[in-house]
């Protein structure tokens, strides 16, 4: 019996008032009349759902904690940290995604905002991180606009392998002829929902494109990482080839979709998967500073990537010094620095290099913008530290590009310049924005050849506190 009939919507407006957040998500699944009357009443608070950029996560290569760039919180509002020193393991804790507020470490799903958390129990030895033949990435699907659970997906990748001369292999070579992709993709799942792992499997449509000794071709950036996003139910990953797949998450479907740009190009290239506000886009940064955008589009049951920008970025980033060490509106919190002072402290070793650094860090805290007002603490993505001329010092800029991410609300490019700055690159206008000093203190300690960046996620805060039971007496997420 469909739920009108049995209350006025507005009365049942008045009873879902007193349902927590996370509840009310639940609820909208249940049926039609009751995502229509939360939806129609407003009852799931948009203040608290993530739809705001709060941030980049960042792990850089060689440092063991990731940092969080951001603006400096309004001093009446909540505050987020990236030092998750509420986790209950110390060293390693890198990010290896993020969904709608959650973000995925090895062992841990975390949420910034409530400080909560939850471990995960331990996978199938069969989807450990590396295998003779794959390597497992892990993403993180998560909306609570449609429900108080998430789930992990363990997607493999083919490794390059190289054959030793005179070395046969009858089972390898099976492999290396079948086909690319296989005809049913065997994907490892955690569910919150139930609390355990679980085998999945996706019906491939559409025909495969070649075989996996194809696929295993060297010249593709086998370290990089392969962002995945989700959108409207389906799961969008980056893979072999520079090919997007899409997993239907409904109907436990997946099909290739091919890459915009052709093989040989696709070796200069680096590719970023992200979501905007009209949906999935792919961007592409050319060793030369050659942005290119597209979005997907479905028509007539065909999906096509569609260029909807090409800009060359070495006439409008100029040419500054970028490397200088000044502060701009948004901060690092600098977080393996002051873990670092805290053990040498606590250890009483490296006195000397100690000091190194904290000079260091007096010279980048010396050169702080002057103090913001309150009212200036949200980011004005229109007036915000537009570059200025005054800066420049000659007329294009010819040093090293990235991608961190896309803002899912605008039409904007988060790029990194000479791993030192971040900036904010506005797509329709052409307009670029200096975010800020994006260099750890602790990088000083590693090698020139290892400081890069590895992964960076854009963090949308999600401020839905979870429940302490799932329903079935098990907990869901533990608060600090």
């Amino acid at each position: 019996m469909d739920l009108p009939w049995l209350l006025p919507q507005d009365v049942l407006a008045d009873v879902l008032r007193f349902v927590p957040p996370r509840s009310l998500a639940a609820c909208r699944c249940v049926c039609k009349a009751l995502r229509s009357t939360i939806d129609d009443h407003c009852l799931l608070r948009a203040d608290l759902l993530p739809l705001s950029v709060a941030g980049i996560f960042i792990n850089f290569n060689d440092l063991p904690l990731p940092e969080f760039f951001s603006r400096p919180s309004a001093p009446a509002g909540p505050s987020i940290s990236g030092r998750f020193d509420y986790l209950p393991s110390s060293g390693l804790r890198l990010i290896r995604d993020h969904c709608n507020g959650l973000l995925l470490f090895k062992d841990y799903v975390a949420n910034p905002a409530t400080r909560q958390w939850e471990s995960l129990p331990p996978r199938s030895s069969m989807f450990m991180d590396v295998d003779a033949d794959f390597t497992y990435e892990d993403y993180l699907v998560f909306d609570p606009t449609l429900s108080p659970h998430y789930e992990v997906f363990v997607i493999p990748r083919l490794r390059y392998k190289r054959v030793m001369r005179g070395f046969h292999d009858n089972n390898s070579e099976v492999m290396e002829k079948s086909e690319w992709p296989s005809s049913v993709l065997d994907l490892h799942v955690f569910s919150s929902k139930s609390g355990c792992w679980e085998g999945r499997g996706f019906i491939r449509e559409g025909k495969a494109v070649g075989t996996v000794a194809e696929m295993r071709r060297p010249h593709w950036s086998w370290d990089k990482k392969r962002y995945g996003v989700y959108w409207r139910g389906d799961l969008f990953v980056l893979c072999e080839a520079e090919f997007t797949m899409r997993i239907s998450l409904s109907n436990c479907t997946y099909r290739l979709i091919k890459s915009p740009m052709d093989t040989e190009v696709c070796r200069n290239s680096g590719f970023h998967l992200g979501r905007l506000k009209k949906g999935v886009y792919l961007a592409s940064l050319h060793t030369a500073c050659l942005l290119m955008v597209w979005v997907l589009e479905v028509a007539h049951g065909h999906t096509n990537w569609v260029l909807k920008h090409n800009i060359c970025l070495k006439s409008i980033l100029q040419r500054r010094d970028y490397k200088e060490p000044v502060l701009g509106s948004w901060v690092l919190q600098d977080i393996n620095f002051d873990e670092g002072v805290k053990y040498y402290k606590e250890h009483n070793e490296h006195a000397g290099y100690m000091e190194f650094l904290m000079q260091k860090k007096s010279i980048l805290n010396s050169s702080c913008k002057e103090e913001l007002l309150e009212e200036e603490y949200e980011w004005d993505s229109e007036n915000d530290d537009i570059l200025d001329q005054k800066d420049v010092v000659g007329n294009c800029y010819h040093g090293c590009v990235g991608i961190l991410g896309f803002h899912p609300y605008k039409e904007i490019v988060f790029l990194k310049v000479s791993l030192y700055r971040a900036l904010a690159y506005h797509l329709k206008v052409s307009k670029v924005q200096d975010l800020g000093y994006i260099y750890p203190t602790s990088y000083y300690e590693v090698m020139s050849i290892d400081r890069f960046i590895r992964e960076s996620f854009l963090y949308t805060p999600c401020w839905i506190r979870h429940e302490s039971s799932n329903g079935c007496g098990k907990p869901l997420l533990k608060p600090n």
